[in-house]
C-alpha cells in the first residue's frame, strides 16, 4: 500500500512520513506541500498503488477541503484522512460532509492516525 502526506510544513510532511514508511504493509510515503502537486502525483499514479491520504485543511492556495473535493471526485477509491491543528466542530463536520473518511487533531491524534494505517496496511488490497 502507498500513503500520500500533504500538508505545507515540511517538519510535518517529514515526521508523518518517517512513522508512516515504518508500518508493515507500507511500501511508500509519498509527500506534497500543496493541493496540486497531491493532484499531479495522483495523476501520476495510473496503477492505482496510493490508498490513503493525510490531508492539512490549511494550506496556501487551495485549501484542504478544496483538495478533498478534487480527490474524491477523481479517485473515489482513496481514503481521506483529514489531519489538522484546527479541529474544531465546524472543520469536522466540514470535512466528513465534504467526503473525508476520517478527522485528526495533529496535537493529540498521531496515535490514533498510526493505529488506522496499521489496519489498513494489514488489509488485503
Amino acid at each position: 500500500m502507498q500513503l500520500m502526506v500533504v500538508d505545507d510544513s515540511a517538519m510535518v510532511r517529514e515526521r508523518l512520513a518517517g512513522l508512516l514508511c515504518g508500518i508493515d504493509g507500507v511500501q511508500a510515503v509519498l509527500q506534497a506541500d500543496c493541493g496540486q502537486q497531491a493532484m499531479e502525483l495522483l495523476e501520476q499514479d495510473t496503477a492505482g498503488a496510493v490508498r490513503f491520504i493525510v490531508l492539512d485543511i490549511e494550506m496556501p492556495g487551495e485549501s484542504g477541503l478544496q483538495v478533498l473535493q478534487r480527490i474524491k471526485s477523481s479517485r473515489s477509491d482513496i481514503c481521506v484522512a483529514m489531519f489538522t491543528q484546527h479541529a474544531n466542530s465546524q472543520h469536522r463536520a466540514r470535512s466528513l460532509d465534504g467526503g473525508a473518511d476520517y478527522f485528526f487533531d495533529k496535537s493529540s491524534d498521531i496515535d490514533r492516525l498510526e493505529t488506522l494505517v496499521r489496519q489498513l496496511a494489514a488489509q488485503p488490497h
